[in-house]
């Protein structure tokens, strides 16, 4: 394989046995595919605390039930319920709205505690969730540090959502999307993730990245996925992130996440041979050309996987893998 993928269970079965065996086997696989985790196929809608008008609010999908009743049953909070009982942890998990956060944190407490699990056992898990669309608001971060939990957020969503966001709640709610700054401030490890291949149209990691720096619209090809922000408006400045953070976002936050930080995430002896290689300095050159970064080449395990046209005739070799026009 060309890339390595960290999976997560999606059911079909979420019986107690199932679940069971599926948390003995988390981190388990090969160097190239691995267990990290499962979520409930039914889990919530986009519930937010947020006080809005009544058809703002109907959108959200609140439909919480309390643990043991019969819509609780009914919901897939029973299968998260089922997941965490059973020693699973939560992972790869599409989420949205702080008050399903709310609801979350809640069932792991509980479902840990009828397991019997200790606080240290808890936060041995690494719970997650994912998107960092509406949530987590700034009073859950020390909730979340204490339950040992990470995030992991698509900084596109601060420009397919905040306009609509700042219309439908306010622009100060546009800092609850993807609020990265807040949780790394706190000391709480989140990553950094694409909802779109990013083969689909041809852009770069650095594309997605370069948002969290400016919080701002950008040029090249994602802007075709963000035409409601293209007035260039900065949304919640305060959320901007720094250029180290960021890297770490991208690189050992996200192994982390995928419970391979022994082998992934950083260049250094004992661990694997992948990198890429850039046309220019990250860490130096000008913030708005973040996002103008090209990648040269990619080694997965020390080898060659891509290798554009122009980097390959500079190095006498042959172009690897597909090349870009």
């Amino acid at each position: 394989m060309s890339i390595r993928t960290g999976w997560g269970y999606l059911g079909p079965d979420y019986s107690q046995g199932t679940l069971e065996t599926m948390a003995s086997l988390v981190g388990t696989g090969t160097d190239y595919m691995w267990l990290v985790g499962a979520w409930a196929v039914k889990n919530g809608g986009s519930c937010t605390t947020i006080n809005a008008k009544p058809e703002v609010k109907a959108r959200e999908n609140c439909n919480f039930s309390p643990p043991g009743s019969e819509d609780f049953k009914e919901t897939g909070y029973q299968q998260m319920y089922d997941i965490i009982k059973s020693g699973l942890r939560v992972a790869t998990m599409h989420s949205g709205g702080d008050k399903d956060i709310d609801q979350y944190m809640d069932i792991i407490e509980k479902a840990s505690a009828d397991a019997g699990m200790t606080l240290d056992e808890i936060r041995a898990k690494r719970h997650t969730f994912d998107h960092l669309s509406l949530a987590p608001r700034p009073g859950q971060l020390d909730r979340l540090k204490k339950l040992g939990m990470m995030t992991s957020g698509n900084p596109m969503y601060v420009y397919n959502t905040a306009p609509d966001v700042a219309k439908d709640y306010g622009e100060e709610y546009t800092a609850w999307i993807d609020p990265r700054k807040n949780q790394v401030d706190a000391g709480i490890m989140s990553s950094l993730e694409t909802d779109t291949p990013l083969s689909q149209h041809e852009g770069t990691i650095f594309e997605v990245a370069v948002v969290e720096l400016t919080r701002r619209s950008m040029d090249g090809n994602l802007v075709e996925l963000t035409r409601r922000s293209m007035d260039g408006k900065v949304h919640s400045p305060n959320m901007q992130m720094d250029r180290e953070r960021v890297l770490k976002s991208m690189t050992t936050w996200g192994a982390y996440y995928l419970i391979r930080e022994k082998l992934l995430g950083s260049l250094e002896p004992g661990k694997l041979a992948d990198m890429i290689i850039i046309d220019r300095d990250y860490l130096t050159i000008p913030e708005e050309e973040v996002g103008k970064i090209q990648v040269l080449a990619t080694m997965v395990g020390g080898k060659f996987v891509y290798a554009g046209r122009d980097f390959a005739t500079e190095n006498g070799m042959s172009p690897v893998g597909y090349q870009r026009n």
